[in-house]
C-alpha cells in the first residue's frame, strides 16, 4: 500500500522531472552506428555511367572507415559527399576510401563506367561499420534497354541494326522524349517533349544529351553509329572529326577519335541546318590525361571533383513539333522555348547529385561546359568566383577570375569553382526567359551549389 503523502510525490516527481531534464541536455546523444549501400549491383553499357550510394550515421565520437579495391579495367570518379574526413581515390594503390567525420549522418556517391564489355567487383577490403553486403557487382554490356517509343507519324522506323561490334561504342540514333516535371510552387509545367537523339541501348529510345564518350589523351576511340531512325543522320565531334557523310536509315559507320589533347569536346548530327542538332542529336566527349587523373590535362590544376553539363534549347512548336510530324522546318525562325540542363529542367536539375556542385568546404570541381544549343547562355556561380582554364578547347594561360560565364552557341569551356563556404546557393542563367521551361519558372537552366 502507497503510504506517501500527496506532498512527498510531488517532491519524487520533480526530483525525477530533473534527473530526466539534466540527462537529455547534458548527457551526450549518441548516434546509431549504420552504414548501407544503395545497390550492389550495377547494370550499364560499355561507355554508360552508373553510380552507388554509400550512407549512415557514425556516433558523433568515432570516424570510420571503408576501402575499395579497383579492379582494373574499371574507372571510377567521385559523385557528391556530405560530412566526410576523407574522400579520395588513390590510384597507386587502385583503391577508394571514405571516411567519416563523426558528425552524425554521411554519404558518398561513387562513380563507374568501363569502355569495354565484362564483369567487375569492387572488393571492400575494410568496413569500419558492418557493410552487408560489401562489395559492389558492376556489369557492363548487355543489360537489357528501354522500349522504344511509337514511330513518328505516318512514316515507318527501320528495324534496329546491331551494328559490328567492333568499335569502342556504339551509338544508335532513334526518336525519343524528354519529360518535364511541374513546378512545385504552382503545379503548372509538366509535359513531355518530343525528340530525336543517340542512345547506346539497341531499339532504345534517343536521349538527351546522348552517352558520354570517355576518352583519354593521346589515345584513339571508336565509335560505330547506327542509324535506327527514319531519316538520315551523321555524328561529328567538333574541333576533332571532319566526315560528315549522311548514315541513310538502317545504315552504320565508323568514326575514329583521336584524342590528343585533354578537355571536353561537343558531338552532334550536322545534318539538316541544325534541326537535327535541335532535336536532340547532341553530347560530349571528356578527354584526360591519364584514367581516373584528377587535373584538367597533364600538369594542369587539379580538382577534387567534376561534373559534367550539357546545355541546349528546343524550339518545340516550329521546329521539334513540325519535324517530327513529317513538315519542313522553316529554319529561318527559332525561338527556343524551353532550356535544358543534362536532359533535364531546372527543378530536376537542382534534385540531381551528378549534376548539382556539391561537396565538403574547401574541395574545388572542375566543370565542363558543352552549350549544344544555338542560343548563347550566360552562367551565373552564387557564393564564390570561379577560375575559366579552357574555352572551345583553348586553355588559358591566365586564369580568369568570374562569377558568370557566357558560353557561346555551340562552344565548350571548362571552369574550376572551389566551395569556400558551408549552405546551399543557385546557379542560374542571366536572361529570364532561359531560366523557364514555356514560360513556368525555375523550368529553365539552373543547378544548385551545395557545400557542407
Amino acid at each position: 500500500m502507497n503510504t506517501a503523502s500527496p506532498g512527498q510525490r510531488r517532491s519524487a516527481f520533480k526530483k525525477l522531472f530533473g534527473f530526466l531534464l539534466f540527462y537529455f541536455l547534458f548527457i551526450p546523444f549518441s548516434w546509431a552506428v549504420t552504414a548501407s549501400l544503395s545497390v550492389d549491383t550495377i547494370n550499364i553499357s560499355a561507355g554508360e555511367t552508373g553510380s552507388f550510394t554509400i550512407s549512415g550515421n557514425d556516433d558523433g565520437d568515432d570516424e570510420f572507415q571503408f576501402r575499395w579495391d579497383i579492379p582494373a579495367g574499371l574507372n571510377v570518379s567521385k559523385g557528391g559527399s556530405s560530412n566526410l574526413k576523407k574522400f579520395e581515390i588513390d590510384w597507386e594503390k587502385m583503391r577508394i576510401k571514405v571516411e567519416s567525420d563523426a558528425r552524425g549522418s554521411f554519404s558518398a556517391t561513387i562513380n563507374v563506367f568501363a569502355n569495354n564489355d565484362g564483369n567487375f567487383v569492387l572488393n571492400n577490403t575494410r568496413a569500419e561499420i558492418n557493410l552487408n553486403p560489401a562489395d559492389v557487382s558492376i556489369n557492363v554490356g548487355g543489360t537489357g534497354g528501354t522500349t522504344a517509343p511509337p514511330p513518328d507519324e505516318g512514316t515507318t522506323t527501320p528495324p534496329p541494326s546491331g551494328g559490328t561490334g567492333t568499335a569502342d561504342y556504339t551509338f544508335y540514333v532513334d526518336s525519343g522524349q524528354v519529360d518535364i516535371t511541374a513546378s512545385p510552387d504552382s503545379g503548372n509545367g509538366a509535359t513531355s517533349l518530343p525528340i530525336w537523339g543517340y542512345t547506346d541501348i539497341n531499339g532504345g529510345a534517343g536521349r538527351i544529351p546522348g552517352p558520354v564518350i570517355n576518352a583519354v589523351e593521346g589515345g584513339t576511340i571508336t565509335v560505330e553509329v547506327v542509324n535506327n531512325h527514319n531519316r538520315d543522320h551523321n555524328f561529328v565531334v567538333q574541333g576533332v572529326t571532319s566526315d560528315t557523310t549522311a548514315i541513310p536509315p538502317g545504315g552504320s559507320r565508323i568514326y575514329t577519335l583521336n584524342t590528343p589533347t585533354s578537355g571536353v569536346f561537343f558531338y552532334r548530327d550536322t545534318l539538316a541546318n541544325n534541326v537535327n542538332r535541335s532535336l536532340g542529336l547532341l553530347g560530349a566527349v571528356v578527354v584526360r590525361p591519364s584514367a581516373g587523373s584528377t587535373r584538367a590535362w597533364s600538369g594542369g590544376p587539379s580538382f577534387d571533383q567534376e561534373r559534367l553539363w550539357v546545355i541546349n534549347d528546343m524550339d518545340v512548336p516550329r521546329w521539334n513539333n513540325v519535324a517530327i510530324g513529317g513538315g519542313n522546318v522553316n529554319t529561318g525562325t527559332y525561338r527556343p522555348n524551353y532550356f535544358l540542363m543534362n536532359g533535364m529542367n531546372g527543378f530536376q536539375a537542382m534534385g540531381d547529385a551528378s549534376t548539382n556542385i556539391e561537396g565538403t568546404v574547401g574541395e574545388t570541381f572542375i566543370v565542363r561546359i558543352v552549350n549544344a544549343g544555338q542560343y548563347d547562355q550566360s552562367l551565373h556561380f552564387h557564393s564564390n568566383h570561379f577560375r575559366v582554364i579552357s574555352r572551345n578547347g583553348n586553355r588559358l594561360g591566365n586564369f580568369e577570375w568570374q562569377d558568370t560565364i557566357n558560353v557561346k552557341a555551340g562552344s565548350t569551356a571548362m571552369v574550376l569553382y572551389q566551395l569556400n563556404q558551408p549552405g546551399h546557393y543557385p546557379m542560374h542563367v542571366h536572361t529570364a526567359q532561359m531560366e523557364t521551361g514555356n514560360g513556368v519558372y525555375l523550368n529553365g537552366t539552373a543547378a544548385m551549389i551545395i557545400a557542407h
